[in-house]
């Protein structure tokens, strides 16, 4: 096993949050899902909701400083990556002192705190950052940094299948694809044209989406999870020919 995961060309992120009702519990069992189902990393989301969303109701999906220290401990005892969407300063802090190596810039962030984002990538960490929200098309890229990874995304819950304009990854200026279609056919067909990161929400209960939790219907389940690795460790082998 430990051969075949060095072997891999395509890093899946399985993004936890905010799907995860609000449970430690909860989130625990979906980390050990996702290591379980193959993911490389695990993600979750740091802000603070009313200075987000201008409300409280999602007060109850708000990770603590204190949280996070417990989610890196359980990722690091079952051996996968922990990550973060970072939307605040103080929240950029709590990563640094967990020395996280993979920081994640939401499209909303790339235009709605330059400051924010600068601070991130001045970190010199490997930086993640999705474009969903933001004209590539009309103007030229927001950061230039060695350490940017960027993200082709439809900023939209969950996004149809027919407004994906999938790029070539091969050549283009995107890394991979953050995807919030229903299934995981966009995330193999996104493999197949050369991306080296999928990012998909993962859920234990695609029902139970609701206005707090809107990431369920574009989720991958567990099923979904296994049967993407396995189908985008088989592209890698392919196209290595």
């Amino acid at each position: 096993m430990e051969i075949n995961n060095k072997q891999r060309k395509v890093k899946i992120i399985a993004e936890v949050h905010p799907q995860f009702f609000g449970s430690m519990n909860e989130l625990e069992r979906m980390i050990m899902m996702c290591k379980l189902g193959g993911a490389d990393c695990v993600k979750v989301q740091l802000y603070n909701s009313k200075e987000l969303f201008d409300n409280n109701d999602r007060d109850f999906l708000e990770i603590k400083e204190d949280e996070l220290i417990q989610i890196k401990e359980t990722c690091d005892n079952y051996k996968i990556e922990l990550s973060a969407s970072i939307f605040g300063h103080d929240q950029l802090n709590w990563c640094e002192k967990i020395n996280m190596q993979t920081l994640k810039i939401a499209s909303r962030t790339v235009t709605e705190d330059v400051k924010l984002c600068k601070e991130i990538i001045k970190l010199n960490k490997d930086t993640i950052i999705s474009l969903g929200m933001f004209d590539y098309e009309k103007n030229k890229l927001p950061f230039n940094a060695k350490n940017i990874q960027y993200l082709y995304c439809v900023s939209k819950y969950p996004t149809e299948l027919g407004l994906i304009n999938m790029p070539d990854f091969d050549n283009s200026f995107f890394d991979g694809f953050s995807d919030h279609t229903y299934g995981i056919s966009a995330a193999v067909y996104a493999a197949s044209r050369g991306a080296k990161i999928i990012e998909k929400h993962f859920s234990t209960n695609k029902a139970q989406n609701v206005e707090t939790q809107k990431g369920h219907l574009g989720s991958m389940d567990y099923d979904d999870l296994l049967k993407l690795r396995k189908m985008v460790d088989d592209i890698t082998l392919i196209r290595s020919k």
